[in-house]
């Protein structure tokens, strides 16, 4: 599977307080802990060693919890993040953490959702203009057209999507559980937004028992993988005597997922994936984020198989090391996230009925 170039950055240990021993310490550490010792050498680990330590150290002195996306680089998910998942155990862990300062390494609604979530205490998201295409490609007021076209009907919001978005919603959604939610909500009908594609494969789920009203956006990312690689790389595994087993986010194409054997979240892809990498003869293809992959090459017990190549989101790959450190040291006013308070009591309503009928 081919996978993104490891960020090249110049030497960055002038000025950072790190001795020889502890520099060489941090390097085997986080070549141990990547686990891709041909792209994440020895030498490229302790290039980087001086950020990931100072920031390690920062992050106890001033009480933050660094919490990140599995779509961040594997220098913040195996250097400095305390917490990595999807949407849905992230937003828990934001909901739960006991440290007064949440630095969420990610896209800018998923800081938000933490505000929102824990609106005590400081959010801080280090890279204000890394969006998405799915939160950008609805409004509150696209919303409220919907309520008025269909009175009475529940929305359901994928939580890719602005707070201001959330606070029009009955309920928020991750692609961990949209589907039972969607099953729970009363009546035969339910709005769900913004995710065109997701809602399809919720229309298709929920056949002849809800009728799905739905609007038009994607995710960029997802919606750039097709049929065609998967049969292509179907075809190069059997000439390698391979069995592939195909895992699909359900972002994706109705096609791509009707030609995958399994289809989730991307934390339940790359549970799937680790299960599948100890079995002999079998190939893993990952219809996701590089993020996912990388996650699975660094955390299963046998190298995995992987085949085809996985889509970069280029908002996820806007965070570096250096905009972390900068801002726990020094956070500017757009790192740091601020929601009115109306909004606020809103938008928690519809997520705090995503925590109950995801627990129900």
């Amino acid at each position: 599977m081919k996978l993104p170039p490891i960020p090249l950055r110049p030497k960055i240990n002038e000025g950072l307080d790190i001795n020889d021993e502890e520099l060489n310490a941090e390097a085997h550490r986080l070549m141990s802990r990547i686990g891709q010792k041909m792209r994440w050498s020895y030498d490229a680990c302790r290039n980087i060693a001086p950020l990931t330590f100072r920031i390690n150290q920062l992050k106890e002195q001033e009480d933050v919890i660094i919490i990140a996306h599995t779509y961040q680089t594997p220098d913040i998910v195996y250097g400095v993040a305390d917490a990595v998942g999807d949407s849905y155990t992230l937003s828990k862990i934001a909901r739960d953490a006991p440290q007064s300062t949440i630095l969420f390494s990610s896209v800018r609604f998923m800081a938000e959702t933490a505000k929102i979530l824990s609106p005590q205490k400081k959010v801080i998201h280090p890279s204000p203009e890394a969006g998405c295409s799915l939160s950008e490609g609805i409004a509150a007021s696209d919303v409220r057209a919907l309520k008025a076209s269909y009175p009475g009907v529940p929305v359901a919001c994928y939580i890719n999507t602005t707070a201001a978005v959330k606070a029009e919603c009955d309920v928020c959604v991750t692609s961990s559980n949209y589907l039972g939610i969607a099953e729970k909500l009363p009546g035969d009908e339910v709005i769900f937004v913004p995710d065109r594609l997701m809602g399809l494969h919720l229309k298709k789920h929920l056949e002849g028992r809800k009728t799905v009203y739905l609007h038009d956006a994607d995710c960029e990312v997802h919606a750039a993988f097709s049929s065609d690689s998967i049969h292509r790389q179907r075809r190069e595994a059997e000439k390698r005597g391979l069995q592939l087993k195909v895992l699909a986010h359900p972002e994706c194409d109705s096609e791509v997922l009707e030609a995958s054997d399994f289809v989730g979240s991307s934390e339940r892809i790359l549970t799937e994936a680790k299960k599948l990498g100890v079995q002999d003869g079998v190939a893993v293809m990952m219809i996701t984020e590089c993020g996912t992959a990388e996650r699975a090459i660094a955390e299963s017990e046998a190298p995995i198989e992987l085949m085809g190549s996985c889509s970069m989101c280029r908002h996820m790959k806007r965070t570096h090391l250096e905009d972390i450190l900068q801002a726990i040291e020094s956070p500017t006013g757009d790192q740091i996230v601020e929601i009115e308070d109306s909004i606020i009591q809103r938008a928690r309503v519809s997520l705090d009925q995503m925590f109950a009928l995801s627990d129900a």
